[in-house]
């Protein structure tokens, strides 16, 4: 079976694909990458093919493997982070539109729509951050607003949460309105600014080697 990593085909023997993985699979982490994409005799493999047993005891001719670095698809995750927060944004302007022409049922629902949202972004920082792919005192020597952002966040949501408690419909309005988008704007710039730190660390020079 010929294996290629990233269209350099290696020294690398196995019967099976299953062990040509398991070996493949060192190789690439040695090299701190990890394999992405996998092409089977010319087919590209899903998840659900490289689950079965059947599948991977079988032998192939050639064995195609595409890699990236963690840091490349953690980039990707903080990008489409901070699209998210822009729109987000957006849903919360609206909901404060609706909240001050006397449609308040739409504008909580509007608002309890853009608040999953930012549970969802805070989920990707919190596992991006965990995964250790970039240390936080990188961040904080480049100049990246990670905890700066993160509080003034977490003031907004609290005081949402007591407007929201408190019945205060225009302690709502106002916060959604007139307070909410400069942390909106200071987070995305910081997922931004996170991204282009990760950026720095995927592109590194590799040469794929077994």
């Amino acid at each position: 079976m010929r294996i290629y990593l990233d269209d350099c085909e290696t020294t690398l023997d196995a019967k099976d694909i299953a062990s040509a993985l398991a070996a493949a699979a060192t190789v690439v982490e040695g090299n701190g990458r990890m394999i992405v994409d996998v092409h089977v005799d010319g087919v590209s493999w899903n998840e659900e093919d490289l689950a079965s047993a059947d599948f991977t005891a079988r032998a192939a001719g050639e064995l195609r493997l595409v890699t990236a670095h963690p840091a490349e698809l953690l980039r990707d995750t903080m990008l489409h982070a901070a699209d998210a927060v822009l729109n987000a944004e957006e849903i919360q302007r609206n909901a404060a539109k609706l909240m001050q022409s006397d449609r308040f049922s739409d504008g909580l629902t509007s608002l309890l729509e853009a608040l999953a949202v930012w549970g969802s972004v805070q989920t990707a920082v919190s596992r991006g951050l965990a995964l250790g792919v970039v240390p936080r005192e990188r961040l904080v020597a480049a100049g990246i607003d990670l905890d700066g952002s993160v509080q003034a966040l977490d003031t907004q949501l609290r005081t949402l949460r007591d407007a929201m408690v408190a019945h205060d419909r225009t302690a709502l309005s106002d916060c959604l309105m007139y307070e909410f988008p400069a942390t909106s704007k200071r987070f995305a710039t910081m997922l931004t600014s996170f991204a282009q730190e990760l950026s720095t660390l995927a592109t590194a020079p590799y040469a794929p080697r077994a």
